[in-house]
């Protein structure tokens, strides 16, 4: 079976990342454009080999009117 994620993964790399994404995802909503941090594009990429990668995320972007990532009802 296939893992998601390969490792050992180095704590403080997994730390940057985690850094890294959540700046991108501020400026990107400070630029009022939404987006998500999506594990599952990342799980998809990973699966396709578009990316080689031990982990990968996925932030979409959308500068549409309505947030496309998230649907309340």
């Amino acid at each position: 079976m296939d893992e998601d994620l390969t490792g050992p993964i180095c704590i403080w790399h997994a730390v940057d990342l985690g850094i890294a994404l959540a700046s991108a995802a501020k400026m990107a909503a400070d630029l009022n454009v939404d987006n998500r941090l999506m594990y599952s594009v990342g799980v998809a990429a990973k699966a396709q080999n578009i990316i080689e990668a031990d982990v990968i995320i996925g932030i979409p972007i959308s500068a549409t009117g309505k947030n496309i990532y998230f649907d309340r009802g």
